[in-house]
């Protein structure tokens, strides 16, 4: 804004003896004052006493800052006071003119949101950002009093705030930059002892204690200047029984150990304000796991309800009048728009950090833009909360009191309506009133029980005798045999098992038993899906979160009673780690099919947090285990496709393992040092390299180095031969990806694909490898290499890898003998692993392996003619017919899809594939309509078919 203040100015409508106080705040104070100015201020300073206070001690200044721009007013202001600790000579200087600026700014901001130049956000902005230069200030004089006292060494070139040791972080409003016109700042105070200048001892507490309570009372007690901010530290940790300050060492132990939900909450919006902002930062990053989790967390759903009702009681608050409406805590208030966004924002945070915004707008936006809500609700409820915000600036404006109450009548309220800029007070009422109509609609919608009350009330579990009315509503709602249901839940109530025997899980229990009795209902047979429940519950070790989760959110109900009917690997994987749901209540996962590009870079915001090595590896496995569950989800529920989840399972395995590499490598090079000159190379085969991966899918791959003849071993404080060195390097790489630990196993890995098998090295030099392909290795090692992809590489490894694979597969190649070491190796196979039945698709004759032993074959003896050297199959069978080398190729490429779809599905659903005579109704109906078969026989019966034209098809071109 370049235009002066006065021009942007637009007059406020009130009639309450507005000219002759303007006259008389003239006459008295700025006689020589524009006559323009009278309607734009009179209506102000007499709606307000606080502001015409301030106009009238400050009437020269404000005459001059009205013909200048608001930016530049404001700026100047916030510059001012940030020099003001290092000019002023004693504190009463200070305290003075600190007490001066805030006086103006509070009288320039107001002039410019009433008169409509300057929206609430821009008022909220500039007193935050003078909170922070104020307490910068009286901490620099702190600090130069302590070095006149040769307390403290004061280093020029810093500025004397930051050389303390002490960070003050802003919390609240303060910290999202949305400070109300009256309000008090919530700051919290840390020391961190490793910065600190003063002696580590029991002195160090006092002094810094000493220096808090100083900046305190230099920023809130009154005189006849006023004051700057009230100020409250009650947001530290467990503040009725620990100093104002605490080290940042105490707080970290608090709040890992002793950290509630409502501090979480607080810390969302934090951000270092003042003094050693470089500590502040390091804390907060430090802090990052306990406000974001790295599981979505919908018991904090009832922990913010329980805070709501808290203040309710509290406050007195009661209905939804305009008349003595609280603003800030009443139905339908900012209270309640905060609630909704930061709730959402705990929940999810951790997995998304497009959500870590302080600002309440700017969370409203960010929730829309990651589908939590719709565009359309985050454009009501910004624009509902700024209506509110300017509410509350104007009830404060009036005595500069931190009040949120409007008042009692239209006398009362006409002030408000008046600075809001409304022609009267109804057409305000009638706004306010429809302001906290939608606020509440939007609240109730996140914060409800999300059921069907009188449903609830008619259910009753207690007692010996089956209650008829229960009774009766299980019988409407499907259930064939209502007793049994009753006995199965009153079980629950009785804490029979694990899951129900925490008070607060049976809490949650009681209150989800109404809404899983409706998905229960869903499903074919309600009294067999609830056994099915009955069952999973009581293998389920605690249920406190899984209960929160499934009563807020009735997608997952219904997926859970699905995953029942037809994935027991799928229910044993939610027994194993509750938290493995969590994607599913990713609105994403309803709404987009995630490409290769938008894994990854869920993958490294999730993964680059990790704080080292070890949380590295647990959340590796956490994403990665999370992520096969989510697309097999996805199976299910037929929001993926069979083609996409191969895509998916194969991005995934790919991303994990070079995070996985680069942590063990810079881990391992921390006691072992690089091999100098060396490059490394992972080199995948099977579906790993042919991005053909499944829910089950183990990782075949091999580790390659190269290093210079002269580097024999490493560099590091425990060296190692090279050969040594990269074996115990694949070893770790091994472990990291295989291991089991607290968050689970990852991946299984295979690494019999090497040179020589298991007998040879775990890991391969270049040379060796090179050497290895081109005289020793067997034909069927060869077919492996056929589609063998390098996924990482230092330098040129990789491509030189290629070379040398390329090389091996084009090399003249006797074909009688290829077709012979073909067919003998597919015999060997028949004899010693014999397929159990139509269903094992792998090894049945005329199966998988007979679709890849084509294709294998094809590469071998045409990879000239087929130009698509390490492709994958379906590929190869392309170019099989476009080459006319095998028109029937084409049925192969279908034949391959379909088998890959079968085999997707009972990877995703079942814990043994081939148990057939397990296979419950609902996997066989998945099963049939993700084909697109009328029954499971008439698709067991197409499945024998195509396996037999496979494998004449395979003699066919594979001829002996």
């Amino acid at each position: 804004m370049s235009t002066p203040l006065l021009a942007e100015l637009k007059p406020v409508s009130f009639n309450i003896g507005t000219a002759e106080t303007f006259q008389n705040w003239q006459r008295e104070y700025a006689p020589n004052a524009d006559a323009a100015l009278g309607p734009i201020l009179a209506p102000i300073i007499a709606a307000s006493p606080f502001l015409h206070d301030c106009a009238s001690k400050e009437a020269d200044w404000l005459l001059a800052a009205l013909h200048k721009p608001f930016d530049a007013t404001i700026e100047a202001l916030l510059a001012e006071t940030d020099m003001l600790g290092q000019r002023a000579e004693a504190a009463a200087d200070l305290s003075r003119q600190l007490r001066q600026n805030k006086r103006r700014l509070a009288l320039i901001a107001a002039l410019a949101e009433v008169g409509q130049a300057t929206p609430p956000s821009t008022t909220t902005s500039a007193l935050a950002l003078f909170a922070d230069r104020a307490l910068d200030a009286i901490l620099d004089h702190l600090a130069k009093e302590l070095a006149h006292q040769d307390k403290l060494t004061l280093h020029n070139k810093a500025r004397p705030s930051a050389q303390l040791g002490l960070c003050v972080f802003a919390l609240g409003k303060h910290g999202g930059l949305e400070l109300n016109y009256s309000s008090d700042i919530d700051i919290v105070v840390f020391y961190d002892p490793d910065r600190s200048p003063f002696e580590d001892s029991a002195r160090q507490g006092r002094i810094y204690e000493r220096l808090v309570r100083h900046m305190v009372a230099l920023m809130q007690d009154r005189d006849e200047h006023g004051y700057v901010f009230r100020t409250d530290l009650r947001l530290r940790p467990d503040p009725g029984s620990t100093p104002v300050i605490i080290s940042t060492r105490a707080a970290m132990t608090y709040y890992e150990s002793r950290g509630q939900n409502w501090e979480r909450a607080a810390w969302i919006k934090a951000r270092p304000c003042a003094g050693d902002l470089e500590a502040g930062k390091a804390f907060l990053a430090e802090l990052t796991p306990f406000i974001w989790r790295k599981h979505l967390d919908y018991a904090t759903i009832d922990d913010i309800r329980a805070i709501k009702r808290q203040i309710n009681v509290a406050k007195n608050i009661v209905g939804r009048e305009v008349y003595g409406h609280n603003v800030k805590l009443g139905f339908g208030g900012i209270r309640e728009i905060e609630f909704f966004a930061q709730t959402q924002q705990l929940i999810a945070g951790g997995r998304e950090p497009g959500l870590r915004t302080r600002s309440t707008a700017d969370t409203l936006d960010a929730l829309a833009e990651t589908n939590w809500i719709s565009a359309k609700i985050a454009d009501e409820l910004e624009e509902n909360y700024w209506f509110l915000r300017a509410v509350e600036n104007r009830v404060q404006m009036l005595n500069d009191e931190q009040t949120h109450q409007l008042g009692d009548n239209d006398v009362a309220i006409a002030p408000i309506a008046s600075l809001m800029n409304f022609d009267d007070v109804e057409s305000f009422k009638t706004a306010y009133q429809n302001c906290l109509v939608q606020v509440v609609g939007h609240y109730g919608e996140l914060f409800s029980d999300d059921g069907d009350e009188q449903l609830a009330h008619k259910l009753v579990f207690t007692g010996s005798d089956d209650d008829p009315d229960t009774w009766q509503a299980l019988s409407d709602m499907g259930f064939r045999d209502p007793s049994t249901a009753i006995t199965t839940i009153k079980k629950w109530h009785y804490a029979s098992y694990p899951a129900t025997r925490a008070d607060k899980a049976r809490q949650n229990l009681t209150a989800l038993v109404p809404h899983l009795l409706q998905s229960l209902s869903n499903a074919r047979n309600a009294d067999e899906a609830l056994k099915r429940f009955d069952i999973f519950l009581s293998k389920l070790p605690a249920g406190v979160q899984l209960f929160a989760l499934l009563r807020n959110n009735e997608r997952l109900r219904h997926l859970l009673v699905d995953f029942m009917a037809s994935a027991p690997r799928m229910t044993d994987a939610i027994l194993r780690r509750v938290h493995i749901v969590d994607g599913l209540i990713d609105p994403a996962f309803y709404d987009e099919i995630p490409t290769a590009a938008a894994l990854t870079e869920k993958a490294n915001d999730f993964l680059g947090e990790a704080r080292n090595y070890e949380d590295l590896i647990d959340r590796s496995r956490i994403f990665g285990q999370e992520q096969i569950f989510l697309t097999s989800a996805g199976l299910i529920a037929g929001t993926v496709t069979p083609e996409q989840a191969t895509e998916q399972f194969s991005a995934l395995a790919q991303n994990l393992m070079e995070w996985l590499f680069e942590g063990v490598r810079k881990e391992f090079e921390k006691k072992h040092g690089k091999v100098p000159g060396a490059q490394v190379a992972l080199l995948a085969f099977g579906k790993l390299a042919s991005a053909e991966m499944s829910a089950t899918s183990d990782l075949d791959f091999i580790l390659l180095y190269d290093a210079p003849k002269s580097s024999d071993r490493s560099d590091g404080a425990r060296p190692l031969e090279t050969p040594h060195y990269f074996t115990r390097l694949t070893q770790r790489l091994v472990a990291a990806l295989s291991a089991p630990t607290a968050e689970g196993v990852l991946y299984q890995t295979d690494m019999r694909l090497r040179p020589s098998g298991n007998a040879g090295p775990l890991a391969t030099s270049f040379r060796s490898f090179d050497r290895y392909q081109h005289k020793e290795a067997w034909t069927w090692e060869h077919m492996a290499l056929s589609r063998a992809r390098v996924v990482f590489s230092d330098g040129d490894l990789g491509e030189r890898i290629h070379k040398v694979i390329s090389d091996t597969l084009n090399a003249p190649r006797d074909k009688k003998k290829l077709v012979n070491d073909v067919w003998d190796m597919r015999h060997r196979i028949e004899k010693d692993r014999s397929a159990k039945s139509v269903w094992d698709l792998k090894l049945a004759i005329g199966g998988v392996i007979d679709l890849e032993f084509i294709a294998q074959f094809a590469q071998l003896a045409y990879g000239d003619e087929l130009a698509v050297p390490q492709a994958p199959p379906q590929r190869i069978f392309e170019r099989l017919v476009e080459t006319e080398l095998l028109i029937e190729a084409q049925e192969l490429k279908d034949i391959h899809a379909e088998f890959t779809a079968v085999l997707q599905l009972m990877s995703a659903c079942l814990n043994d594939p081939l148990k057939v005579e397990s296979w419950s109704e609902g996997f066989q109906e998945l099963l049939t309509r993700v084909t697109h078969f009328p029954s499971l026989n008439a698709l067991s019966t197409d499945l024998q078919a195509k396996q037999e034209r496979v494998r004449a098809l395979m003699e066919k071109f594979i001829v002996v």
